[in-house]
């Protein structure tokens, strides 16, 4: 039996790598990001210092630095998606660091902390063993930002992905793009690749490249869902005051809706028009919000916080990326 037909070792691997990454807990043992703190400048230093302070075991002192950045920024600004972003580097759980991911990537896409948000957010899913979201989220960092520096570790992910999966073409394909996008200077990086690449002997990546759009479509767009059986005919109302009663109840809570679900916001209306008629395809009433960049694309209104987050719930059970936020006015 060779190494490579444990699948117990292959998840040992596995999960020292997200381990030796892991945003949360383990960074009580991790060592401080020194590229991050080599390349921080004098604002970015607030949160290198959050960040080691977390390291140190001082995880309520480093939230409360944080908490305190988002407070004091305007919403949307850069230096408050950068605070929402470090806020889930250091947060106490994995549920509150996957909520400031998702806002990010949903709420703020033009941030250049889209990326690193992607990246991260997969990385929870994949610790926690939800692989078809991980890749939904993996794909997207490599087709939105294809010259990303981290496009090569996602695609090395994905690869990892791919092969618990059992889809051995797929990981190769994806180990030979990370292979192309890591440079001779990321030892480290190329000699896992090339230890992983030992799977592929006898793999025709090319025979599988012209799957690759098949390949990179995330699932939470790709399924069609099947058209609703005929609603049967509504009887007619028995008296006017009826109709007047429902019409102005219709009224009523449209207007006293607070709360919206978030599924995506994109550079350009056509994108977001795309994402909006899959939606539709699928059975999900959609529309696009905005008359400029971002775009967002949501669901539903709702009259109360707990009726969206319930909507939210069901839509993340469709694997589609959700986040509850203030409905547009009408």
């Amino acid at each position: 039996m060779t190494r490579f037909s444990t699948p117990l070792v292959a998840r040992a691997s596995f999960a020292l790598l997200l381990l030796c990454a892991a945003p949360l807990a383990a960074q009580a043992t991790a060592p401080l990001d020194t590229a991050v703190a080599a390349a921080a400048d004098s604002s970015d230093s607030i949160f290198v210092r959050a960040q080691r302070m977390a390291a140190e075991g001082q995880g309520d002192a480093a939230r409360a630095l944080v908490q305190h950045e988002i407070d004091i920024s305007p919403a949307g600004s850069p230096h408050y998606v950068d605070a929402l972003y470090w806020r889930a580097v250091v947060a106490a759980t994995a549920a509150d660091a996957e909520r400031d991911l998702r806002r990010i990537i949903i709420e703020y896409p033009l941030s250049s902390r889209n990326e690193d948000a992607l990246l991260r957010l997969a990385q929870l899913e994949m610790t926690r063993g939800d692989n078809d979201q991980a890749l939904v989220h993996l794909q997207r960092l490599v087709i939105d930002h294809p010259t990303s520096p981290s496009r090569a570790r996602a695609s090395f992910w994905m690869a990892r992905v791919y092969f618990d999966k059992n889809q051995t073409p797929a990981a190769c394909r994806s180990l030979a793009d990370a292979a192309r996008n890591t440079s001779a200077a990321q030892v480290e990086q190329r000699n896992q690749i090339d230890f992983w690449m030992q799977r592929c002997h006898g793999v025709d990546t090319t025979a599988v490249a012209s799957t690759s759009t098949a390949d990179t479509t995330p699932p939470a767009t790709s399924e069609v869902a099947p058209p609703p059986p005929p609603r049967p005919p509504s009887p007619a109302p028995a008296t006017s005051t009826t109709t007047r009663t429902t019409t102005t109840s219709s009224r009523t809570e449209t207007s006293s809706a607070k709360y919206t679900v978030q599924v995506g916001a994109y550079p350009t209306r056509a994108s977001a028009e795309s994402h909006r008629k899959s939606l539709v395809a699928r059975g999900i009433d959609a529309r696009v919000v905005g008359s400029s960049a971002p775009y967002r694309v949501r669901v539903g209104r709702y009259g109360t916080r707990a009726q969206a987050d319930a909507a939210a719930q069901r839509l993340k059970a469709k694997k589609i990326s959700v986040y509850v936020t203030e409905a547009e006015p009408q």
